[in-house]
């Protein structure tokens, strides 16, 4: 009988210069301006606005060329194909924290009903739109591949790049100023590759857009 294979699980790295200060800025602005489009979040850690809800070309074209960048990271670093799973901007609330937990799951795949048991959203990668606030760092509690933790300080313009399906990480509470982010979820299953189009329903997510396209 052969044994289950143990995943290779890698150290975070951090992917510099992934967006240039003048196009953060006009993310943020444009975030400001859309915020009708939130979709996801809550009022414990941060609000949303999903990539396959923006109708906007320059920020959909400003968001592929970062996730056509970490999908050539993730290449180099452990030879595997991945696709983008969802991809949200974030505004995180002042006083918004999140427990450490992994991203085995989205709440959307325990929605529609969709859970696989071989999960395959394997690396997430948070892009730092500011820096410009206290508290609010992603850590790392101590675990097998951080035996004594571990605290990223944040770099605008620059992604932390880790295996969220492995490795516990947590987002320590904002004291000052919002936290603004870009979320990507990349999967090994080609299946569960994020719709490619505008979706104008906000009601609609990845995983039911896929539904009511079928």
């Amino acid at each position: 009988m052969s044994e289950n294979k143990q995943p290779n699980v890698y150290q975070h790295t951090m992917v510099e210069n992934l967006l240039s200060e003048e196009r953060r800025k006009g993310l943020i602005q444009w975030y400001q301006q859309h915020r009708h489009l939130e979709s996801v979040g809550s009022e414990k850690d941060y609000v949303g606005i999903r990539y396959i809800h923006i109708d906007n070309r320059a920020i959909r074209e400003d968001i592929q060329r970062m996730y056509f960048t970490l999908i050539g990271e993730i290449r180099k670093i452990s030879d595997q194909v991945v696709w983008p799973e969802m991809i949200s901007i974030a505004r995180w609330h002042l006083g918004g924290i999140q427990a450490p937990h992994l991203d085995t799951y989205s709440n959307d795949e325990f929605r529609e009903n969709n859970v696989d048991e071989n999960p395959s959203r394997e690396w997430t990668c948070i892009l730092y739109l500011n820096d410009d606030y206290s508290g609010g760092e992603t850590y790392f509690p101590p675990c097998e591949q951080y035996p004594f933790g571990g605290q990223i300080e944040p770099k605008a313009g620059s992604g932390l790049l880790f295996q969220g399906i492995y490795i516990p990480h947590g987002v320590f509470k904002i004291r000052r100023n919002y936290r603004y982010t870009v979320a990507f979820w990349f999967t090994t299953n080609q299946e569960r590759m994020m719709p490619d189009g505008v979706v104008k329903n906000l009601e609609l997510n990845e995983i039911s857009t896929k539904i009511a396209d079928a």
